[in-house]
Formats: C-alpha cells, structure tokens, sequence
C-alpha cells in the first residue's frame, strides 16, 4: 500500500505514521519594497508556495506596502519543525533567536561592509556594521547549511568556519524587468547625450566620487554629450550624498550633467536601463552587486573596477579594469560607447550570463539541498 502525501510507512506491518510536509520559514531584520535581499527572500517564498510547501516570511520591520507577504518577528510564533533560513546582513536582534533554537537552521549570507568605509561619514555606521561582522562570527556553529550568495560570500563563512558551506545566486525575478517602462520619463531624458548608467544605494564603497571624475574629464577631453546617471536611494547616509553632491559643483557640473533619480517606481526604473549606453561601476566592495546582473539582462554594456564579487558575479559578460585613474577610464568608456563591434560583442556576452545565472540560480536545487536536511 503506497504512502499518501506526508505519510510514511513504519517497519511493523500494518502500521503507518505521519510525517509533517516540509515548512520553511525565512527570517530577514527588514522586508523592503525595491531591496535585493527582500526580492530574494519573495521569490523564494513564492516558488515554494508554487511547489504546495508551506513558506512564511518573518521580518523584524517590514514596509506597509509588503505587509501581507509577512509576519512581523513580534508577532511570531514559534513552529519547531519548520526549517528556519536567517537572511545576514546586518546585527540583529535574530542573532541571538538563531543561536538559541533548536531543528533545522539555514544561513543565506548577503556579505557585511567593511567598517572602513564608513569612517568620517557615520560613527553609528561604522559601530554597526562592526558589530554585523561580532555577531557573523559567533554563528558559525549555528547552522546546518551555510550558503553565500557568491564565492567571495562563501569564502568568508569558510574562513569563519561554517559548516557545509555552499554556493547559491541571489534569487532575482527576471521577469519582472519585462513589463512596461514608462515612455513619459524616457522622453524627459532623450536627447543626444550618451547615457552613462550607475545604480546602486548612495554608500561610501561604492565610490560614486570616482564616477564623477571619469565623467568630469570625458567631458571636458572627450565630449561634452554626455550624462552620468545616478539611480538608487539617497536617503541612507545623507552626509555622503551631500559630499558627491559637491564634488559634483565644484567640477561644474549641472544637473544636466549629473542625474540623481532617488529611488524610483518600477517603470521609471526600467525606463533608465532601456536608455543607459554603458554601465560604469567604480565600487570597491560588493558581495554581489545586482546592477550588473540587471544590466545584463538589458544588454547594456558593463565597466566594472575588479573588487570582491565583481568579476564573479560579471562573468565575463564585462569589462573589468584595475586602475581607476579617470582618464583612463574615461578613454575605457569611450571605446565602449564609440566602437560598435565591442558593444554587439559585450551584448552577446550579456545574453550568455544571463543564460548561465537562470541555470545556476534554479530555486529548485535549493529546495533540494533543504530536503536533504
């Protein structure tokens, strides 16, 4: 007699048991509208749910926006035989939760910023993240799966001692970046100008100063038709925005010259990347850096500085440089927005990574690895 689902047959005959179908459960600190991490943790949720597996996301803060995909962490009750997954990024108050719980524990690892960065911009940054990076290292014992979202993730929780520790992309919805930009905001910004492409939070390491130098010498030794795009959220550390901001004028530069969108709807969003001509990245630490993914998809031509995950996460599918003097850079960039064969070969390149991350990034394989345990 063959077990139904969730039933499974005992060595005495004529005896059968039930075993519990799979939960799991993913823990994040916040659950933003836009973020990567909170992207990630939905598409998961909702291919399990797809799959008939019961799936809750658990969140300490979570946007209004988003709060029917959630329960908030203070109104959460304890399930014991749920496979529970944390969502590092940040010291949390989860920290202490994980390490006290007993059963099934995954560790899905986002990558802490270096403190360094954040010298002279943030003391409660600096203190914050600091304390990411203490309480990172006293879950190292915690968890029955330990994944990075890239090598370079990886090999932190390996040099901090994880166990079993392995190797899974960042879940992103690709489809979601085929629906309808907004013609209105690709009208405001048509024109001759080349439109070189940066997105990302306004954050130290990502050394958007860098950007406006490369831009400032292309325009003044190349061409003057050309624009900086800015994309992302300003908000976070207004202190280094101001301080690019300024940079920014004391070069001449105007708001022609340098857009600062702030974090945009989804269709202006789209918008942005249908209209950019290169994507220039400075940045000097990412742990995985979803812009160049989404640029690829685009097939919008990449420029990367080689730092951390970068090249990992590129593929190939870019250019990557070591040098950030500006005008070499500036030169690198105009050989990409001048020389057609470069750019079909780039776009190319483009359509393979993307090809390669649907086939790394199967959520399939993690549900797997989750029912192994």
């Amino acid at each position: 007699m063959a077990c139904g689902r969730g039933r499974r047959r005992v060595d005495r005959p004529g005896f059968f048991c039930y075993k519990r179908a799979m939960t799991v459960e993913q823990f994040l600190p916040a659950l933003h509208f836009g973020d990567a991490i909170g992207n990630s943790a939905l598409a998961l949720h909702r291919f399990l749910q797809g799959c008939g597996i019961e799936s809750r996301l658990v969140a300490m803060t979570c946007d209004e926006c988003l709060r029917d995909q959630a329960v908030l962490f203070a109104d959460y009750r304890l399930d014991a035989q749920s496979i529970k997954i944390m969502h590092f990024a940040v010291a949390s108050q989860l920290t202490d939760f994980f390490l006290e719980l007993k059963g099934k524990k995954v560790l899905i690892y986002h990558n802490i910023t270096p403190a360094h960065f954040f010298v002279g911009y943030s003391d409660f940054l600096v203190r914050f993240v600091t304390a990411g990076r203490e309480h990172l290292g006293r879950l190292s014992d915690c968890f029955d799966l330990s994944l990075g979202v890239s090598q370079y993730n990886a090999g932190e929780l390996r040099d901090l001692g994880f166990h079993d520790v392995r190797v899974f992309p960042l879940l992103v919805n690709l489809d979601d970046y085929g629906q309808e930009p907004s013609r209105a905001y690709m009208e405001l910004l048509k024109n001759e100008r080349k439109n070189i492409l940066f997105a990302g939070r306004f954050m130290p390491n990502k050394k958007i100063e860098d950007l406006i130098k490369v831009v400032f010498f292309y325009k003044k030794y190349i061409s003057p038709a050309v624009r900086l795009i800015l994309l992302g959220n300003t908000n976070t550390l207004p202190k280094y925005y101001l301080a690019v901001k300024d940079l920014a004028a004391r070069f001449y530069l105007t708001a022609e010259d340098v857009l600062f969108t702030g974090h945009l709807p989804q269709d202006e969003f789209l918008s942005v990347f249908r209209l950019a001509d290169v994507f220039l990245s400075m940045s000097e630490h990412e742990g995985f850096c979803l812009p160049l993914l989404e640029s690829c998809y685009f097939q919008v031509p990449v420029l990367a500085f080689d730092a951390a995950a970068v090249a990992e996460t590129l593929a190939g599918a870019g250019i990557l440089f070591c040098d950030k003097d500006a005008a070499l850079t500036a030169g690198l960039v105009e050989q990409v927005l001048e020389n057609e064969p470069l750019r079909r070969q780039l776009r190319a390149r483009a359509v393979d990574r993307i090809k390669g991350y649907r086939r790394l990034a199967d959520p399939a394989q993690l549900l797997d690895w989750l029912r192994q345990l």
